[in-house]
């Protein structure tokens, strides 16, 4: 997976990430921000629900069952220390009325095998690197 980022203006960042385009932004309170789109962060919180969706989801679909009425809550709450991130993350899961009991452990290994999941609870080795724009050529620039 290769995202770019790039200024969209003000704080915004654009992320082309395959054939897809978003646009990250600040809340209109934050210097320089326009809330011209969901703060990185806040979709770092978004996708871990996603993620859980779609695992819950593959479950019920592969057994036939409806997915009408499955939901993923997320809930965070921010933290400063020991440096600005999330200090807590909630999911609730809603599954529909007619999931089976005896496939709630199956969904629930399912959800906790969920990569984003497992990164918040394994954290990557993160490489960062600074290079000014002049040494940018378009050999590096893939």
């Amino acid at each position: 997976m290769r995202a770019v980022v790039e200024s969209a203006g003000g704080v915004a960042s654009r992320v082309v990430l395959g054939s897809h385009t978003l646009l990250f932004d600040q809340a209109s309170p934050v210097p320089g921000g326009e809330d011209r789109g969901p703060s990185p962060l806040d979709v770092m919180a978004a996708a871990v629900g996603a993620c859980a969706h779609y695992f819950a989801a593959a479950i019920l679909q592969a057994r036939k069952l409806p997915l009408t009425g499955l939901s993923v809550m997320v809930e965070a709450e921010k933290t400063k220390e020991p440096s600005p991130r999330f200090g807590k993350l909630a999911l609730r899961l809603t599954l529909p009325a007619a999931t089976p009991e005896h496939l709630l452990p199956q969904i629930q290994r399912a959800v906790r095998n969920c990569p984003a999941y497992g990164t918040l609870l394994h954290p990557p080795e993160v490489e960062l690197t600074f290079v000014t724009a002049a040494a940018v050529t378009p050999a590096t620039a893939e």
